[in-house]
């Protein structure tokens, strides 16, 4: 069964070993120890923490075989971008030319810096084991960040947002930075993917070009790179999709890839969760399968079967252990499905 609950500091090695599986332009999760520890760190800080309003935070979650007693996947959620320095993106955006004189009729694509989602909530750092890759447990870690933001909604902003890799090669080459990043900042993709990590992103505001970028003026192979999400990448936004994140035009400085957006409490799971009182627990329980999670900030959610029966609430004693919940308990539940599909 699979677990999802707050990153420990015992879970660093594991965490260490799987980036490794993350490759290059996952910046919000590099493969530097000391980096992951203060990122633990800073998670169990934001946990004790009473918060009103968001401002800093980073929760930092991990996705647990229990039977194996493994760490399989990591994800995150900054409760505000930005802080200490611009979050910076591109707009997408278009202008129009007109000239009657000779009948000619012209539009342009330029790219706008912007600082439209600075702090705002994001989810981010979201990597699996290739092993679980056809398990469900993608779209389970995925959702399980739901239920949390649904469960604390006072900490997260009305707007979540969800960077997404852009496109590259297996050598880590970006065309998009190929054709414009490159140039003023006089350094690899590789280089500058790691700064943003190990440095207060300084180096964007002092050298990132000022003035809009007109997209026809570039190679065919950036131009077609912009709002495009990775290969790797594109399970994970399928899912995002589903729960109803929207694309608006914004795109990463660096490799262009696109932004997605969802207002907090229009997201599919969080609009489709609840919290019920659970009345009993059993053994071996034949019941409906949903997303479970307590209510605690020592979060804990999984896939479980849960008997309805009128306000009556009963759950598998197992389900019951892994969420450390008794008859009681407040739970929150979501459908398992999308409506009446089958995922």
């Amino acid at each position: 069964m699979l677990l999802f609950r707050p990153v420990r500091k015992k879970d660093l090695s594991a965490i260490v070993k799987l980036t490794q599986f993350g490759g290059i332009g996952l910046t919000t999760l590099p493969t530097d120890k000391a980096i992951l520890a203060e990122r633990i760190n800073t998670s169990l800080k934001a946990l004790a923490a009473t918060v009103q309003k968001p401002f800093n935070e980073h929760y930092f979650f991990v996705l647990e075989d229990t039977i194996n007693k493994k760490v399989i996947g990591v994800t995150g959620i900054n409760a505000a971008v930005g802080d200490g320095a611009p979050f910076y993106s591109y707009k997408l955006s278009k202008i129009t030319r007109i000239c009657r004189q000779l009948d000619l009729h012209n539009e342009y694509s330029l790219l706008r810096l912007v600082n439209d989602y600075q702090g705002q909530t994001e989810i981010c750092s979201l990597l699996l084991h290739p092993d679980y890759h056809r398990k469900g447990a993608g779209r389970f870690l995925s959702r399980a960040r739901f239920l949390f933001i649904g469960q604390f909604p006072q900490r997260f902003t009305p707007l979540i947002i969800a960077e997404m890799r852009g496109v590259s090669s297996k050598q880590g080459q970006s065309p998009f930075w190929e054709n414009v990043g490159k140039h003023f900042f006089n350094m690899s993709y590789r280089e500058a993917d790691e700064l943003t990590v190990k440095t207060d992103k300084q180096f964007i505001a002092d050298l990132m070009p000022r003035h809009p970028i007109y997209i026809q003026l570039l190679r065919k192979n950036a131009q077609q790179a912009i709002g495009q999400p990775h290969q790797l990448t594109r399970p994970a936004l399928r899912i995002l999709q589903k729960e109803g994140f929207i694309y608006q035009g914004y795109v990463d400085i660096f490799d262009a890839g696109p932004t997605f957006e969802a207002q907090r409490d229009q997201i599919h799971t969080v609009e489709n969760s609840c919290t019920v009182t659970l009345k009993n627990v059993v053994r071996q329980l034949p019941g409906e399968k949903y997303l479970l999670s307590n209510t605690s900030l020592d979060f804990r959610a999984c896939i479980g079967d849960l008997c309805v029966d009128g306000d009556n609430y009963t759950l598998d004693q197992q389900v019951a252990k892994l969420l450390k919940v008794k008859p009681g308990d407040r739970i929150r539940m979501a459908p398992l499905h999308y409506g009446s599909s089958n995922e």
